[in-house]
């Protein structure tokens, strides 16, 4: 055996040896690039902390500009005040405002990370097609079971103890949260159906995922060195940028399912898929609802009892057991592709 290989590097150990016996100063870098993504361009996790940051304060500072601009330009006039701008007249600016803040301050942070930290940007994000009819089922199976696994633990987060002016503050913040929500959803007419699976559905689903999943999930799995804890910080983020304390634990659980399947298919777009009918599903609820003439009172995952939650969750594990092996011989299909050495690489395997 004449070279090391560790995490995709070739080391000669004829050079290697010597280094470390005499205590060479290069030591620490040889073992340092051990631990380098082949596909990084060999920029530290703090740095890449601090651009993906930056990036996001980026998107949303430009998504604000854009909000005046485009209210101007559709309406005549600078946008009313909070109450007055959740009237149903202004739904389809709301819509446009919507596609337009999730753009910036999810899709384009998370690409321009990919391009500015990663050889290949389309990697990093998952953008492949590695997946196949099993894998799609069994994604789908999770989907269904993460309803009644919803239900649940939206009713164990109604029972958590904390104090009498936490839950009013949560409560009133809850009250203001389902106000905005409800100038969302005047989903009367077919075409507003239509224009909201798109808003409401597809792009957070396909944009949220880009950026949480793909980019804070495949991010933190190399700074933490696995993907446990990373998917767990990622599902908490994810959670918690939603603004509410009563579905936090459903969308923390719905994190870490998305995460999963993430991190088990290399492939971005199951995620997609889940996220938008997941979206989907309460926006076709919500349609028919209002067909009807009846008030949305609770949404999808709450019309299931808690032990239909318990049993769902041993039904997802079980699952999830066969989508690890389904994906894992998806995936030796198709071997890893050798990125062009670089020029560190080259003095590595010449010096």
């Amino acid at each position: 055996m004449n070279n090391l290989e560790l995490y995709g590097y070739q080391f000669p150990i004829c050079n290697l040896k010597p280094a470390i016996k005499n205590g060479c100063k290069f030591t620490h870098l040889y073992f340092k690039a051990m631990m380098i993504d082949k596909n990084s361009k060999n920029i530290n996790y703090p740095s890449q902390l601090a651009i993906i940051l930056g990036l996001t304060v980026a998107g949303l500072v430009a998504s604000g500009i854009l909000t005046l601009i485009i209210w101007n330009i559709m309406e005549g006039s600078f946008p009313p005040k909070a109450e007055d701008i959740l009237q149903p007249k202004y739904y389809d600016v709301l819509m446009v405002l919507q596609a337009v803040s999730t753009l910036f301050i999810f899709f384009l942070p998370a690409c321009f990370f990919a391009m500015i930290c990663y050889r290949r940007p389309a990697k990093f994000l998952g953008f492949n097609l590695h997946i196949n009819a099993k894998q799609f089922f069994l994604a789908i199976g999770i989907l269904i079971l993460a309803f009644p696994l919803a239900g649940a633990l939206g009713e164990l987060n109604q029972v958590l103890p904390i104090p009498q002016s936490w839950a009013a503050k949560f409560k009133s913040w809850e009250v203001t949260r389902q106000a905005e929500e409800a100038a969302f959803v005047q989903i009367n007419t077919f075409p507003k159906y239509l224009m909201s699976l798109l808003i409401i559905g597809l792009l957070p689903g396909v944009f949220e995922e880009i950026y949480f999943r793909a980019t804070i999930q495949n991010f933190f799995t190399g700074w933490f060195k696995g993907p446990g804890l990373a998917i767990l910080v990622t599902s908490i983020i994810f959670s918690a940028i939603h603004g509410s304390y009563y579905g936090f634990l459903v969308r923390f659980g719905l994190g870490v399912i998305l995460g999963l399947v993430f991190y088990y298919s290399k492939s971005l777009w199951l995620n997609a898929l889940m996220h938008f009918l997941f979206n989907g599903l309460q926006v076709t609820e919500l349609y028919e609802n209002n067909l009807r003439g009846i008030k949305q009172t609770k949404d999808v995952e709450q019309n299931f009892p808690l032990w239909m939650g318990m049993v769902a969750l041993v039904l997802i594990i079980y699952l999830f057991m066969v989508f690890k092996k389904a994906s894992a011989i998806e995936l030796a299909k198709y071997p890893e592709e050798q990125l062009p050495e670089t020029e560190f690489e080259h003095w590595l395997n010449k010096s």
